[in-house]
């Protein structure tokens, strides 16, 4: 049996090497269904041992600092997307879409060829939109459709024409494809520097996608479209399956140890929003737990969402745990706030500026001292913050803690004496169904009061780079 299958194998990998060395439009021999999906599964073990060899080169690569991978559209789509919607996505639909653009057209049939044509008119136009002004993009369009019109005024004679030359011209327009295919997934490293040397690269780091475009390719010519599908979907979900089932719910993006502290910074691959989530800043200590990035970057600013306008925001979403240690406590809060900033600037390549702005804000008093006295507690020396769906857990907090933690829940800027904010220490315990229900909530059992006013406020601008 084990000389049958390498036998097997050796015979398709013959079969590629003479299809590659001189392609050909002519489909194979007819087959049952059984043969072609014993061809398809050993075509895809081919497709596993060479994508597996190439991406150890490619990470060899990135492994010597010319390039970085840790940015790429599919992780991303993963974080954003439940896992039922990734794999529906990435394993049937963008495989289907990406056949009928690269694919389609390997066979010649003038049907086959018009359609090739109207996909890649129909994407040139909807790009024009995106990167021209708006003026130029309108005119773009129109001449574009013009010639697809006059494409289709013509497509009798325009077929009989490429029939004659197509077997001369077939291996180049093979080959040019499968490189294109390859070529357009470098566009799934986001961070990817082209105006750096390591374009040169670019070739070898979606190698495993050429060869892939390879192999599709040669799927579709020789028994079918649906049969280059098929090998596209299955190396789709075997890779995807083994990145999902190796992959950890942590990534440590950040780890530094040196004199004056300890700072760790880890991602959540997948955020998991019924999981609690917390936050502790002190003297002595700053932590982040299943937090967003744009809400740690209001509670290091000490501001709220609606002081903060963040732009070109291609990282603030994601979720991420931060550990900080000072060696020695902070005098000042906020020296360790500025540390911790400070580093998460460089990781996550965001700029900060300042303007002035009026806005909404909120008035905190005190109207009842005998209810909020009797949530008073002895200070322990640390103070949490907890989330869940149910609502927010303060405890040991100051009521400087309480209006951060409010600020940052409800989207609203709240402004206190600061002999106010620094009284006491005390556990509270608030709804999150809405603003409204935590302002009267308390009012009622903590005798605090909110009243709106307006105020000229600086307004933060978080800026991510390119």
């Amino acid at each position: 049996m084990l000389h049958t299958f390498t036998h097997q194998l050796k015979q398709t990998g013959t079969d590629i090497w003479a299809f590659l060395r001189n392609p050909k439009d002519q489909p194979a021999a007819e087959q049952s269904a059984a043969g072609k999906i014993r061809i398809l599964l050993l075509v895809l073990l081919i497709d596993v041992i060479i994508v597996i060899g190439i991406s150890g080169l490619v990470q060899l690569i990135e492994m010597a600092g010319w390039y970085s991978s840790e940015n790429h559209a599919v992780v991303e789509l993963l974080r954003k997307l439940p896992i039922w919607a990734f794999l529906l996505l990435g394993v049937l639909a963008i495989p289907l879409l990406e056949e009928l653009v690269f694919r389609y057209g390997l066979r010649f049939k003038i049907g086959y060829i018009s359609f090739e044509v109207f996909i890649l008119v129909l994407t040139m136009a909807v790009s024009t939109f995106q990167y021209l002004p708006l003026v130029w993009a309108l005119g773009t369009s129109a001449v574009l459709t013009m010639a697809l019109v006059l494409y289709f005024l013509n497509v009798d004679a325009i077929g009989n024409s490429l029939e004659r030359v197509w077997p001369k011209v077939y291996g180049a327009f093979f080959y040019t494809v499968a490189f294109l295919f390859g070529l357009i997934h470098i566009t799934n490293f986001t961070d990817f520097d082209y105006a750096s040397a390591a374009i040169l690269l670019i070739p070898i780091i979606v190698a495993p996608q050429i060869f892939g475009g390879l192999l599709m390719g040669y799927m579709r010519v020789k028994h079918g479209f649906f049969w280059g599908y098929f090998l596209h979907a299955g190396h789709n979900a075997l890779f995807f399956g083994l990145a999902l089932a190796t992959m950890g719910t942590l990534e440590e993006k950040l780890n530094i140890q040196n004199d004056g502290h300890t700072l760790q910074v880890e991602e959540h691959i997948r955020f998991d929003e019924t999981a609690p989530s917390s936050n502790l800043i002190s003297h002595d200590s700053v932590g982040f737990d299943n937090q967003k990035l744009k809400d740690v970057i209001l509670a290091l600013l000490d501001k709220d969402e609606s002081e903060v306008e963040f732009e070109k925001a291609r990282h603030h979403d994601r979720v991420v745990n931060v550990r900080f240690k000072p060696h020695s406590p902070a005098k000042d809060i906020k020296k360790n706030k500025e540390q911790v900033l400070g580093q998460l600037q460089k990781l996550y390549k965001f700029d900060i500026s300042y303007r002035s702005q009026q806005m909404d804000a909120w008035d905190v008093t005190i109207t009842d001292t005998a209810k909020l006295a009797a949530h008073t507690v002895a200070d322990i020396g640390k103070s949490t913050v907890v989330r869940n769906p149910d609502g927010i857990t303060l405890e040991n907090v100051t009521m400087g803690e309480l209006v951060s933690a409010l600020e940052t829940d409800f989207k609203v800027r709240l402004i206190s004496r600061r002999d106010l904010l620094e009284l006491g220490k005390y556990n509270f315990k608030l709804p999150k169904s809405g603003f409204e229900q935590a302002k009267e909530y308390l009012k009622t059992n903590y005798g605090i009061l909110l009243q709106s006013r307006m105020e000229l406020a600086d307004l933060a601008v978080v800026s991510f780079q390119e």
